[in-house]
This record gives structure tokens, C-alpha cells and sequence, in this order.
């Protein structure tokens, strides 16, 4: 069966959440103390793993300004409630017992309050049930007392009423009572029950010891007094699929060597297909004879050692000195797998703020194993407040959790709500949202300016020029920019490390075209160490000058022409063809120095306006002077652009 909603209410931080809907992956986001954690451990104590430990206590749980402790709880509202719908193989199970169309409705509620009493809102068909059963023990229908009655309760007390029966009607009486003594409807209401998933809630995540005194687990296993740290070893070796009696009772060596290394195998491999933040590391693990000057408990009998064996650097550590973000990922994997065992897999998995000791690859390694591993089995519901624990391919699954209090305009009063679950994603909340923000910000930048192939170029006027050439090649039947080039504007060389930086972990093809300006000589090298072997093109190789922007290499007869069309610039007031002898090297740097004493009336000089001239005019731009060698030197540029393309 599948969740598909959770309302809590008058629990801890939370007086409504409002209902919310389930996915197959639910993220709740919220920031720190917004109540994120309250939900989970509500919706836990609906069918929770163990029941002794997790019941609703009227003084933990009550919301504090609420509770008056001379007054008892009211049982409405409930503090959990829940929309189920029954899958194909639940209703074949009840109609199993109940007979063909006895499910009215798949959806049905399960809530639960301060009582500790789970309580099911389903639409049972009784007169299917009676139907099936009268069919089932052949009961004629002129027995049946009420002709046509096909309500079981009716049946049931006109045939106990009844001095005399049949044996088709003491039959029918006989089953009717052992089979629903207390009703058809609580009848399937105790067969549903036994299917609801039971709930996992993960809060503190246990880490698995490095070092285990094989003396002392046997001791507290034969006394039933294992530690949960016992039990995720036992699970580590469970999950290689063996237990301490089969490596510890190994025949002769080499079959005693052979179970450790398939253990150590076996774990490596499921391990590390999650871990990607070093391929280099192997699971070893040892059981070696106790050293005397070992700390009690390890100075006696043998000693179970799992150990990390780093290929790169060829040494090996204890586990327990890995870092934190590896202990917990490792410790996490075994440990699932052990309640796994242990529940079956009927569950749905709680995870509160999982991975927090993690890096940022590593969250998307522990997303990864969420989606792949866990999502086809179970529904998962975890809480972040990291944006590397949100799946930007699936934002519609997130609930943002916001403490809400709201503060009147005009007196200034405070008016507190308490935790609100909304499946809108964009909050009004900026702390709130923040997280959802970084996602957004990294793919959007992704999905509109980065391809597998990109160019960065300083400006945007660059990559209107590097297009409008491109489009001229293509007219005259030669080749143009090649299509898979993304063109990004990094507006200014030092942001080209940076960039490079960032996104280096998505095997990107990155290339860059690049000014030339006296003092850029060191940020020009540090933005060719980032890049490919000769991936950065600098603009003087084709403008013939040593400071050069790309206006240089479109040529000062052409650029000059292009931003007297742009600038309406007449008479008086235009460009001169020939250079004055006091101009400066750049053309541009002359052209704003022209601009700049022309009168009020004339629009500021920016490098962008006469790229977009030329870009939104295509045919006048080819009839200016100077177009020809302009393209010329713009083809040889884009020529060696597309050279750098496999």
C-alpha cells in the first residue's frame, strides 16, 4: 500500500501542519528548529519498529502552551493522521478472506492520538462479504429469513433469533460468529492493519566499530546482551553473507583465508559503488590473536580488525580513524541493510537530517543510493536543510516546513501558527527556501549556459560577435562556430578559475577566448592552467597587436563604421576613418574617448550596443567598410575554435 498523505496535528512545535502529500521520495526542507523533526517522529509513532518505545506521552509531546495539566487531551484531533491507498495485492488479500468486491474504496485513513489507538477509516462492502460467504457454504435462499437481506449483522441476529435452525443456517450462524466475532468491519481493519509498513526512523546513526573482541560479542551474545554496535558488525557480515561462527569456525587456513577475502570483496564491492569520493580504498578485514599490550578488551582471545586499505598511497588504517563523512556512510549502509533483515521489507524509512557529516559529492552519492536502491522498494521521507541533499530533477517532491508566525501591520502583534508543511516549493520564507535556491542556482546556471562543450567568453558583446560571424561564414557556404559549442559570458578573465573550478566535476569540454590588456599577463596564466592544453585562445593571435578586445580583431575600419550606424553618428560628430596620430592602441579606448565629449543628447559609449546593432540588422552589418577582412580574421578564430572539438 502507499502513503499518500500526513496531517499532524497538536504535537510538540506542530499545532496543524495542514495534509501534505507523500512521494516516492518526500524531502522536507525547512531551516533549523522549524519543526522538520516533530513530523517525522509523529508519523513514526503511527506503526513505529518497536511500540514500547514510541507511544504519544501528553507531556512530552503536548504542545506546551497548550497543555493544561488538570485538563485531560480530547482524542480530536488526532495527533497523526494518514491517506493510504490499497494496491492490487491488498485487496486481493482482504477479498481472499472477504470475498470478490468487498473493498468499496482502495483509499481509506489510519490516525492516531493521545490514546495510542490506531483507528481506520475504510469502506468495507458488507454485502459483498455475506454474498461470498452465502455462495461459499451453499445456503439456500428461502433460509435466510429476510428474503433478499444481504446485510451480514441482519442475518447474523435473525438467525440467533431463530428456535429452530437448518444445518445450512446453523452453518452460516456458526461461521458468521467465529470468523467476525466482533464485525466484518473490524475484521479487515485487523487484516489491513498487518499490512501497514512499519515505520524506520534514523536520527542517531550508529557507526560500526574498527576493532571487535570476538571474547566479549560471544559473551553478550550468549546472554542476549548485545550492544547496537555488536549489531551493525554482525550486520557487516551479514552483509557479505556469513556470521561470526563461519569465519571464526573455518576448517584450515586457506578456507579460513578465503571467508575473510570474500568478505572483504563482497563488502568492497557494495560499498564502494556509493562512495565515490575515493575509488582507491578495499575493505580488509582481519581476525588476528590479541597483543598483550593492547587495551583491555583487545589484549585477550582473537580480534575481529576491519581495516581500509588505500591503493594510491599503499597503506592501510583502522577503520575508526577514516574520516567522520566515511564512518557515517559506511555505517549507514550496513546498518539499513541489518533492519532490512530484521523487518522485512514492508517499510517506510524515516531519515532525519541523514549525511550531514558528509561532502557535498558524497550527499549526491547518498541521494544516488536513496534513488536507486531504496526508491523501487520503499517510500522514503528525510528532512535537509543542504542543497546537495535536493534532487533538482524531482523539486515537485519536496514540502517546505516553515514555523510560521505571522505580525500584524498595524499593532505589531505576533499571531504564532506553528509548523505549516506546504508542497509549494517556492516559500515566501528566504531561509526557508535558501536551499532550494542553491539548487536552482547551479542547474538553472547549468541547463541555460553550460553544455558538455563550452566557450567562456569576458562579455556579452563577444558572443554576439562570435554568433553574427558565424551566421556570415554559414551564408557564404563555409563553416560556421560548430553547434555544440555553449557559449557562457564570465564577464572578465579572473572568473574563468573559478568557473572551470566549479564545474570540473561534470567532465565538461571548456575552451576560452580572452582579451589582451597591459597587467593581465598572470591572470591570463592562471586561466591557462585551469584550462586544457592550448583550450585558451588570446585575442592578440589575431588582431596583430598586443593589447587587443574582440572590436580589434573585427578591424578599426569595420568597428569604426559599425558604431558610427549604431550611434548615429554624423558630420561632425563621426569617426574618422584615418586614426588620429595621439590614439590610443585598443580602438575601443578611442571610441570612448571620441564618444565621451560629443554632446548630451548622444547615448554613452558600451561595447554591447554595437554588437546588438549588428546583431538585429544581419544584411547592413556585410555592406559596412572593412567587412571582408573583419571576416576574414573572425573565420580564422572560429576555425581555431572548432578545432579544439573531438
Amino acid at each position: 500500500m502507499r502513503l499518500l498523505s500526513v496531517r499532524v496535528q497538536d504535537f510538540r512545535c506542530v499545532e496543524d501542519s495542514t495534509d501534505f502529500p507523500i512521494a516516492d521520495v518526500t524531502c522536507l526542507v525547512g531551516k533549523n528548529e522549524s519543526g522538520k523533526t516533530a513530523l517525522l517522529k509523529a508519523l513514526h509513532k503511527l506503526k513505529p519498529d518497536e511500540a514500547s518505545k514510541e507511544q504519544f506521552e501528553t507531556a512530552k509531546d503536548y504542545p506546551r502552551r497548550k497543555w493544561r495539566p488538570d485538563t485531560p487531551i480530547a482524542d480530536e484531533p488526532p495527533a497523526v493522521t494518514t491517506t493510504w491507498r490499497m494496491e492490487d495485492v491488498d485487496v486481493a488479500a482482504l477479498e481472499e478472506q472477504f470475498g470478490t468486491g468487498v473493498v468499496s474504496d482502495r483509499v481509506f485513513t489510519i490516525s492516531k492520538g493521545y490514546d495510542n489507538v490506531r483507528r481506520f477509516g475504510i469502506k468495507i462492502d458488507e454485502g459483498a462479504v455475506a454474498k461470498s460467504l452465502i455462495a461459499e457454504l451453499k445456503v439456500p435462499e428461502e433460509e435466510l429469513i429476510i428474503a433478499g437481506s444481504k446485510d451480514p449483522r441482519t442475518i447474523q441476529k435473525s438467525l440467533a433469533e431463530l428456535k429452530e435452525l437448518s444445518a445450512a443456517q446453523q452453518k452460516l450462524l456458526d461461521v458468521l460468529q467465529q470468523r467476525f466475532p466482533k464485525g466484518i468491519n473490524l475484521a479487515a481493519i485487523n487484516t489491513l492493519a498487518a499490512r501497514v509498513p512499519i515505520f524506520l526512523y534514523f536520527d542517531q546513526y550508529l557507526t560500526l566499530p574498527g576493532t571487535v573482541s570476538v571474547n566479549e560479542i560471544v559473551t553478550r551474545q550468549q546472554q542476549n546482551k548485545l550492544t547496537e554496535r555488536d549489531r551493525v558488525f554482525l550486520a557487516l557480515l551479514a552483509l557479505a553473507g556469513t556470521t561470526l561462527e563461519g569465519v571464526h569456525g573455518a576448517g584450515t587456513f586457506e578456507e579460513f583465508n578465503a571467508s575473510l577475502r570474500a568478505v572483504s570483496n563482497q563488502i568492497t564491492d557494495q560499498i564502494f559503488k556509493y562512495w565515490s569520493q575515493n575509488k582507491h580504498l578495499d575493505v580488509d578485514i582481519r581476525l588476528d590473536h590479541s597483543r598483550p599490550h593492547d587495551l583491555p578488551p583487545f589484549n585477550a582471545g582473537w580480534i575481529f580488525r576491519t581495516r581500509i586499505d588505500n591503493r594510491r598511497h599503499r597503506a592501510d588504517t583502522n577503520f575508526d580513524d577514516r574520516s567522520s563523512g566515511f564512518v557515517w556512510f559506511f555505517s549507514f549502509l550496513v546498518w539499513f541493510y541489518q533492519l532490512r533483515q530484521l523487518y522485512g521489507n514492508n517499510l517506510i524509512i524515516l531519515l532525519d537530517e541523514p549525511g550531514l557529516s558528509l561532502h557535498a559529492r558524497a550527499q549526491a552519492d547518498l541521494l544516488r543510493y536513496i534513488n536507486e536502491q531504496l526508491r523501487p522498494h520503499y517510500q522514503v521521507i528525510y528532512t535537509t536543510h543542504s542543497p546537495f541533499m535536493i534532487s533538482a530533477d524531482d523539486l515537485l517532491s519536496v514540502r517546505t516546513v516553515e514555523d510560521v508566525v505571522v505580525k500584524d501591520k498595524v499593532s505589531g502583534e505576533e499571531t504564532l501558527f506553528g509548523t505549516k508543511v506546504s508542497k509549494e516549493v517556492l516559500s515566501t520564507d528566504p531561509d526557508t527556501v535558501s536551499p532550494l535556491q542553491r539548487v536552482l542556482d547551479y542547474e538553472i546556471t547549468q541547463t541555460l549556459f553550460i553544455g558538455k562543450h563550452t566557450l567562456l567568453v569576458e562579455g556579452p558583446s563577444d558572443l554576439l560577435y562570435l554568433k553574427w560571424f558565424s551566421r556570415q561564414l554559414e551564408k557564404a557556404g563555409k563553416p560556421g562556430l560548430d553547434y555544440r559549442w555553449n557559449i557562457c559570458v564570465v564577464c572578465g578573465v579572473d572568473r574563468i578559475p573559478g568557473f572551470v573550478s566549479l564545474f570540473q566535476g561534470n567532465n565538461l569540454h571548456v575552451a576560452a577566448v580572452v582579451d589582451v590588456q597591459h597587467g593581465h599577463k598572470a591572470r591570463i596564466e592562471n586561466a591557462r592552467k585551469a584550462l586544457a592544453d592550448k583550450h585558451l585562445l588570446t585575442l592578440d593571435s589575431y588582431s596583430g597587436q598586443r593589447e587587443t578586445d574582440i572590436e580589434d580583431v573585427l578591424g578599426r575600419t569595420f568597428y569604426v563604421a559599425l558604431v558610427n550606424e549604431a550611434f548615429d553618428l554624423r558630420g561632425v560628430h563621426e569617426l574618422p576613418t584615418a586614426k588620429p596620430a595621439a590614439a590610443p592602441e585598443r580602438v575601443v579606448k578611442e571610441v570612448e574617448a571620441h564618444i565621451a565629449i560629443l554632446p548630451p543628447h548622444y547615448l554613452e559609449f558600451d561595447h554591447t550596443t554595437p554588437a546588438e546593432w549588428l546583431f538585429q540588422r544581419d544584411d547592413r552589418g556585410a555592406s559596412l567598410s572593412g567587412f571582408a577582412d573583419a571576416l576574414a580574421r573572425m573565420e580564422t578564430l572560429i576555425g581555431d575554435l572548432n578545432a579544439l572539438m573531438p
